[in-house]
């Protein structure tokens, strides 16, 4: 059974976490974008051979997102390092003009700080998204692109993830010259506000007493799958597994049995019809199916989810209404969401 600590009374101010989510819309319509913008120039000038990232936890989920789209729309590789190859076992790298790209919250991680070090001696362009400037992490990198989040006083972190992504995804669009995704990116603080109101109650009421579940998505959804998973973990002591939407029945789907819970992101996608039935896979078994859609799939619970227009932006509006459910889903099984016990809001790992 859930063992509940950091019991919270009835009557209590809004949490950081659920505030500090809401504020997303907000920073990035205020984002400055002039060092995306630069950095996207430099690499027009010199295209890198590959690209690789680093980093840890929700900043990784970040730079996975961003890397499933570096790979599709510039047809690169793109690798994400562990960071131990060079902080624990000082793996000397042959990288010459690539591209190592870092991100980080607080900008102090060593085991991150000590691999981007290393790749830029193997001859590396380094560039991080970071939150907190200054911090260690800039003396790694030649290319500093803050994203401008403000304090992030919660534990688990939401705003600054999807301030890394958009200010990711404003360098990938001038990059590629896509003018398309920039007229999305500007849209994009008006769909944050509509998500951040989206009612995903069902979620919370179908979540309060379960002990684990699968979250599941596709393509930039995995990313998205992992973060709203560690969430899970983090700060609802729910034990969320992630996978992708292919990768979930190779194995597994066998363990989903009657009354078990599924979280399936489905967004207006190239994904999305392999998503709708997969959900009804899933409820065929008898899985409780929460489906984050903007489709409706019969003997499913369905969660709104709002279009943002854009094929790379739909896990940004995505994420954000699992954030707002999400520190009401920690509160409603008597938990604290700012402070999940063990863990604190900077993390040193070597």
């Amino acid at each position: 059974m859930m063992r509940a600590t950091h019991i919270i009374t009835t009557e209590h101010p809004m949490s950081y976490m659920l505030k500090e989510a809401r504020e997303s819309a907000a920073i990035v319509a205020n984002q400055d974008t002039s060092q995306a913008l630069a950095l996207a120039e430099a690499l027009k000038s010199q295209t890198p051979r590959g690209i690789v990232s680093v980093a840890r936890g929700t900043s990784d989920h970040a730079l996975g997102y961003l890397g499933y789209l570096l790979m599709h729309t510039r047809g690169m590789a793109v690798a994400s390092l562990p960071p131990s190859l060079s902080s624990v076992l000082q793996t000397p790298w042959q990288v010459q003009d690539y591209l190592a790209l870092g991100a980080s919250q607080s900008g102090s991680p060593p085991d991150v700080i000590a691999m981007l070090k290393a790749l830029a001696a193997g001859g590396a362009r380094t560039a991080t998204l970071v939150n907190v400037v200054p911090s260690p992490i800039i003396e790694a990198s030649q290319h500093v692109l803050a994203v401008q989040a403000g304090p992030e006083k919660s534990v688990a972190a939401t705003k600054s993830f999807i301030a890394t992504v958009a200010l990711g995804l404003h360098l990938l669009a001038h990059w590629n010259g896509d003018r398309k995704l920039q007229d999305a990116l500007q849209a994009l603080p008006d769909k944050l506000e509509q998500a951040a109101n989206a009612d995903w109650a069902a979620a919370v009421e179908a979540l309060t007493p379960r002990e684990r579940l699968f979250v599941v998505g596709r393509g930039t959804g995995l990313s998205i799958a992992q973060e709203a998973a560690l969430k899970c973990k983090e700060t609802c002591q729910l034990q969320g597994e992630a996978f992708s939407a292919a990768e979930v029945q190779h194995g597994p789907m066998a363990i989903v049995h009657d009354g078990f819970p599924v979280l399936l992101f489905a967004p207006p996608d190239h994904y999305q019809a392999d998503a709708l039935q997969l959900a009804e896979k899933f409820a065929a078994r008898g899985a409780q199916v929460l489906l984050a859609s903007d489709k409706k799939v019969a003997g499913t619970v369905h969660l709104p989810h709002i279009d943002a227009g854009h094929d790379a932006l739909q896990g940004l509006t995505g994420i954000l209404s699992w954030y707002v459910a999400a520190a009401q889903l920690s509160e409603a099984r008597g938990l604290n969401p700012d402070e999940p016990p063990y863990l604190q809001k900077v993390t040193q790992t070597v």
